[in-house]
């Protein structure tokens, strides 16, 4: 390997646990990973590693043959990950042309697999061998990929991008854990030890609009550990919906498919000085896109559950958006707990936590900084000294004919409002205006609701899950009763089910 001015060159570098194999990445002159681990390795290490024997691996892609790979040294083999992430693009169906783009392709399996089913298939690894195996064994199944498989990624110069836009981008992520010890070469993989890759391909996407069709997503797959769980946090910071496609257990680790989409392309954002009810202006516009939004900056007449009186906020966000009309089907309840796990997500994502609509477990978290569902449909926070009122979430639905349409509104204080007890906003825990709120806010409903065709919906048994963590700390005297809601919302104890219109008067705990 040729080295500038000649000489022997030497590079600091991680040594990391990457999907079972122990690898190292180049990070440049000098790097420290947090526990301190630095290691100098020379290029000369490189060169010897990389020369050892290549081996054989054989894979079953979904639906088709078994294949006989030829895997260089420091080039990742297909496993258990490959072929989750490999059933997902499966489950896309054929391709008919469609374009994909799999970034670290390692030995070409998902590239050769998708190029069989249809697709035209664009890939990139940093590490060259990659891009040779991935070559080489897709001459072995009679796909020319040749051009389309380049060496870098996000991070690297723009050659890796497809000149023309594609509509799906699948990257099987790192997900690493320290574990120490040389063993491989820094081409190994593109992995660092943070989360750093998938943000630079937020940037990149973000710099090159076009790289990524209208309507199209990003599958990113990662691991249950804290990297994964931040993943999909920042990407809904951005703006982006995203929602769990697929997952499997390895080992203590749960492998997880996530997909990214901008929410709502079809839909516009309609801004209001004033008006009576964003629902009712949604109602006005008599369907439209789905993901429709009204958005208020003042109601003379806005409303919650029994039609209960809802009064704004002072610079709070009032909002109402057009929800797709096969969402009749999920049943009322599930609309309204999925609107305010929506909102549990924004402010989850505004405070750089896990979100609940990914796990159930990251209901602990935003639980813990005093927010809660109380049931059915009010969101309250607590701070040092008071609780109040935050948010209110309001599903309605109106027939014409045979035509079906549903709202769901939304009002969040920003401050506390004087004239109603037990209010609080968000300015509690957040400088966020609401111009600034807007958009998380937006995603988080897309990725509740937004029905994309290339992303499967948000199951049921989750809402539920979601909803009954969300909700058990305002239980109060039923809670030791309390052991899950019904797919009517209602809240089962060990002797009966609880509905909504039953009169249960809760103790705040």
């Amino acid at each position: 390997m040729a080295v500038p001015g000649g000489g022997t060159a030497h590079f600091t570098v991680f040594y990391i646990r990457h999907k079972g194999l122990q690898n190292i990445h180049q990070v440049g002159s000098e790097a420290r990973y947090n526990r301190g681990c630095v290691l100098r390795l020379s290029i000369e290490r490189e060169i010897e590693i990389s020369g050892g024997p290549g081996s054989i691996a054989h894979w079953q892609a979904c639906g088709l043959e078994k294949m006989e790979l030829t895997i260089p040294p420091t080039v990742y083999p297909p496993r258990e990950d490959t072929t989750l992430l490999d059933k997902v693009l499966a489950g896309l169906g054929s391709g008919h042309g469609r374009r994909l783009l799999e970034i670290g392709c390692g030995s070409g399996a998902i590239s050769i697999a998708s190029a069989l089913r249809g697709w035209e298939v664009y890939a990139c690894d940093i590490n060259p061998l990659s891009v040779a195996a991935a070559r080489g064994n897709c001459k072995k199944f009679g796909v020319e990929l040749d051009s389309q498989i380049c060496e870098g990624g996000p991070g690297d110069a723009e050659g890796w991008i497809p000149e023309d836009g594609v509509d799906i981008i699948a990257w099987n992520l790192p997900y690493v854990e320290f574990e120490g010890g040389p063993k491989l070469g820094p081409l190994e993989d593109s992995a660092l030890i943070d989360q750093g890759e998938s943000i630079k391909l937020l940037e990149s996407i973000t710099k090159n609009p076009k790289m990524l069709n209208r309507g199209g997503v990003v599958l990113l797959l990662h691991s249950s550990n804290k990297f994964g769980r931040d993943l999909t946090m920042l990407w809904r910071k951005a703006g982006w919906a995203t929602r769990n496609v697929d997952s499997c257990n390895l080992g203590d680790e749960k492998l997880t498919v996530v997909a990214c989409w901008k929410p709502f392309e079809g839909a516009e954002i309609i801004r209001l000085e004033s008006c009576e009810s964003t629902n009712d202006e949604i109602f006005k516009m008599n369907g439209g896109a789905q993901g429709n939004l009204v958005i208020a900056k003042k109601q003379n007449s806005g409303r919650g559950h029994h039609d209960r009186t809802w009064e704004d906020s002072e610079g709070g966000f009032m909002g109402s958006w057009n929800i797709h009309s096969n969402s009749i089907e999920r049943g009322p309840w599930n609309i309204q707990m999925s609107g305010f796990i929506s909102v549990l997500d924004a402010f989850s994502a505004i405070q750089n936590i896990g979100l609940p609509s990914h796990s159930w477990a990251n209901c602990g978290e935003i639980l813990h900084r005093g927010m809660r569902v109380k049931w059915p449909n009010d969101l309250w926070l607590r701070n040092r000294d008071d609780f109040g009122k935050l948010c209110g979430v309001i599903a309605e639905s109106r027939s014409q004919g045979e035509n079906m349409q549903i709202v769901l509104g939304i009002g969040i204080n920003r401050f506390q409002t004087p004239s109603v007890k037990h209010s609080i906003g968000w300015n509690e825990f957040s400088n966020h205006t609401v111009d600034e709120m807007v958009p998380i806010i937006h995603a988080s409903v897309a990725s509740l609701f937004e029905e994309h065709p290339l992303v499967p919906g948000m199951p049921e048994e989750d809402v539920l899950s979601i909803s009954f963590c969300a909700m058990r700390m305002t239980f109060g005297e039923a809670a030791p009763q309390a052991f899950g809601l019904d797919s009517k919302g209602g809240l089962m104890l060990k002797e009966k089910t609880v509905r909504h219109t039953d009169e249960i008067v809760w103790k705040w705990v």
